[in-house]
C-alpha cells in the first residue's frame, strides 16, 4: 500500500499594484518573508510591552520614593517645628537664670562689700560715754576713761590673734580684721574672749569696773600703726 507523502504547506502573499497607465503589476512574497516579518514584529511587540511595563514599575518606584521623599520632610519640618519652640524655651529659661544668676552676684558683691565693710575697725570701742585723749609718737594711741558698767567692745568683725599680758594696762587683745587691719585694745579687766575665737562687730572684750576703768586703743594697717582717728567713727 502506497504511503502518501505529506507536504508541507507553504503559502505566498499576492500585492497587486496599479500602474498610472492602467495595468496591473503584481508581487509576489514569499512565506518565509512575511514569518520573517511576523516574526519581528512580534519581537517588537514584546520589547515595546516589556517597555511599558519596565517604565510603569520604575514610575512606579519613584512615585513611591517621592512620596517617602515628602513624608520624611513633613516629617523634618515637625521636627524643625518642635526643636524651634524647645529653642525659645530654652532660651527663656537661660535668660531667666542668666539674670537670676545677676541678681545672685549682685546680691553676693553687696554682701561681701557689706562684710568687708563691717569688718574695717571703724566702731567706737566703747558701749558707753567717755572721754578721751589722743597721744602721739610712733605708736598712735587712743585712751579711754570710761564710767563703770560699760564694755569695751569689738570695733569691727575678726578672729582674735592675740590675748597677752600688757606691762603697762594689764591685759592686750588684738584683732585680725583682714584686708591688713588690726586693733588692739589694753586694759585692765578680765578678757572676756580666747586665742582663734571669730567675733562680731560690737562683741565684748572687757568689762569695766573700778580698777579698769582705761582703755588704750590702736589700730595697725599693714603692720604699722596708724592714727585711730583717722577711721573711728565717734557716733558709731
Amino acid at each position: 500500500m502506497e504511503q502518501k507523502t505529506k507536504r508541507k504547506k507553504t503559502f505566498a502573499l499576492l500585492l497587486v499594484t496599479e500602474k498610472k497607465d492602467g495595468t496591473m503589476k503584481r508581487h509576489v512574497i514569499s512565506s518565509a518573508l512575511v514569518e520573517m516579518a511576523i516574526a519581528a514584529l512580534f519581537v517588537v511587540i514584546v520589547v515595546v510591552v516589556c517597555k511599558f511595563v519596565y517604565d510603569g514599575i520604575t514610575l512606579k518606584d519613584a512615585r513611591k520614593e517621592i512620596v517617602e521623599q515628602i513624608i520624611m520632610i513633613n516629617n523634618l519640618t515637625d521636627e524643625n517645628e518642635a526643636l524651634s519652640v524647645e529653642n525659645y524655651t530654652l532660651s527663656n529659661k537661660v535668660t531667666v537664670l542668666s539674670e537670676a544668676v545677676s541678681m545672685k552676684v549682685a546680691s553676693e558683691d553687696a554682701i561681701s562689700q557689706e562684710v568687708v565693710e563691717n569688718a574695717l575697725p571703724k566702731g567706737f570701742p566703747l558701749s558707753g560715754s567717755t572721754t578721751m585723749e589722743e597721744t602721739t609718737g610712733e605708736e598712735p594711741m587712743l585712751v579711754f576713761h570710761a564710767v563703770q558698767g560699760i564694755n569695751v567692745i569689738t570695733s569691727g568683725t575678726g578672729t582674735v590673734v592675740s590675748v597677752d599680758v600688757d606691762e603697762e594696762y594689764g591685759n592686750k587683745i588684738i584683732i585680725d580684721h583682714g584686708n591688713g587691719y588690726q586693733s588692739v585694745y589694753r586694759n585692765g579687766g578680765v578678757a572676756l574672749v580666747k586665742n582663734g575665737e571669730e567675733l562680731g562687730k560690737g562683741y565684748i572684750l572687757f568689762s569695766i569696773g573700778e580698777d579698769n576703768q582705761d582703755l588704750a586703743y590702736q589700730i595697725i594697717k599693714d603692720d604699722e600703726y596708724i592714727d585711730p582717728m583717722l577711721m573711728i567713727d565717734i557716733n558709731g
